[in-house]
């Protein structure tokens, strides 16, 4: 079950919501990624706006985890914790779209991003 999230703590510099997932059995992968392009991606830019500052998915082309078969991931990225928190409650109370449907095993996260490969 998804949860809002309700605490006020405040992460310095920018987060990201990471999310890995996979297909329900018995939807076909190719219709799936052109729904998810196509439908889902503008859907979640409008709902998540104006706090989404960054978006980034990723079919999965081969999983290197034994027994898992995921389709797929996400990045989001937010300036602070609370906006990434306002805009995912907002997303919370909107209807689930046709990818949403289709999608199981959802793994979620949200990190305070550091870069090292400088």
């Amino acid at each position: 079950m998804i949860r809002h999230f309700h605490s006020a703590r405040k992460a310095k510099g920018m987060v990201k919501y990471i999310s890995i997932f996979k297909l329900k059995p018995g939807y076909d992968p190719h219709e799936s990624y052109q729904i998810w392009m196509n439908e889902h991606v503008p859907y979640v830019k409008k709902v998540m706006s104006p706090e989404l500052t960054g978006y980034v998915v990723g079919r999965v082309v081969h999983d290197m985890t034994k027994g898992e078969k995921f389709f797929g991931s996400v990045q989001l990225s937010f300036q602070s914790l609370d906006d990434a928190k306002k805009a995912w409650n907002r997303m919370l109370d909107n209807p689930p779209d046709e990818l949403y449907k289709r999608i199981t095993d959802i793994r979620r996260v949200i990190i305070d991003e550091t870069d090292v490969f400088r």
